[in-house]
């Protein structure tokens, strides 16, 4: 049974190392950007609480899974907010735990236009159970703790229900966690370019377009599109695309305030995968917004 809980895993291993050179992003950024880049929050200044989980290969053990978590208050007489962001991944023995605080402050540089501003700082914590693998094989390394510090920026262009461009900096490590080790989690810094815009076609139908761009110095580059179409700003059905071939059917509901939204991802090329494994991958979104406006921007 042991041999082939290590043959399971190992697998798994082999199949993790080869999509760990994609980042882990989810497909709602349109929706849910204040965890990609806090300066986001500025756009929803009366505050917001939002949680997303997504769950790759759906049916394996060990297979990665990720939650982001965020939650702001707004200061509108100051223009600013103020919130924390969280991060928790887990893949085969691996685990890794972010969590952050930020504080982002808009100015206003035309009538319509806001220019804003983020800055946050936090730690994240990797856990590594490399000896649950097999203990007395010396191919596998001892556990692993480690914590080290972390701080991000980010900068928005927005205009209130029109469009937004971003870019941030949400993991700027301080240390070495997890470089030169053998984990399959990278702690790199990452960069983001975010942007999206609302189109009104007529007074019932609504159109969100958005794109997200990931880099990394050790991953290679992911680009994504996502395109969702509302009927009166309270049913959305849309489509998302990645770069390397992943496609998803989302759907958003918002009714009172809460935001609910699914995604349905697969990899209609993946055919070596399909074989070992499912390559279906389910994500689930909730917000909520203090000011209850079925604002969809």
């Amino acid at each position: 049974m042991k041999r082939i809980q290590l043959i399971f895993i190992g697998m798994l291993a082999a199949v993790t190392s080869l999509h760990a050179q994609q980042p882990l992003t989810h497909t709602q950024h349109g929706q849910l950007r204040t965890v990609i880049n806090p300066a986001a929050s500025l756009m929803r200044i009366d505050g917001e609480v939002s949680v997303i989980g997504r769950r790759q290969w759906v049916g394996m053990d060990g297979a990665p899974t990720v939650f982001w978590g965020s939650g702001h208050i707004g200061f509108e007489n100051f223009s600013a907010t103020t919130g924390i962001s969280i991060r928790h991944e887990s893949m085969a023995v691996e685990k890794l735990t972010e969590a952050s605080a930020f504080f982002a402050k808009s100015v206003r540089i035309s009538e319509t236009e806001y220019l804003g501003l983020s800055l946050n700082a936090g730690f994240s914590y990797m856990d590594g159970r490399f000896s649950q693998l097999d203990p007395m094989d010396p191919a596998f390394r001892e556990d692993v703790q480690e914590t080290d510090a972390l701080v991000g920026f980010g900068v928005m262009l927005y205009r209130p229900e029109r469009y937004y461009v971003g870019l941030s900096l949400p993991r700027l490590m301080l240390g070495n966690l997890g470089v030169g080790g053998e984990s399959r989690y990278n702690f790199r810094n990452l960069y983001h370019l975010t942007a999206g815009a609302l189109f009104n076609l007529g007074a019932d139908f609504q159109f969100r377009p958005s794109v997200l761009v990931t880099y990394s110095e050790s991953l290679r580059p992911q680009a994504e599109a996502s395109a969702l179409f509302f009927v009166k700003r309270v049913f959305g059905i849309g489509l998302n695309v990645r770069s390397y071939g992943e496609l998803a059917g989302m759907a958003q509901f918002n009714f009172a305030g809460i935001g609910l939204g699914y995604s349905y991802q697969f990899n209609p090329g993946s055919e070596p995968l399909n074989r070992r494994i499912s390559n279906t991958t389910h994500e689930i979104g909730l917000s909520y917004r203090f000011d209850r406006a079925l604002e969809l921007l």
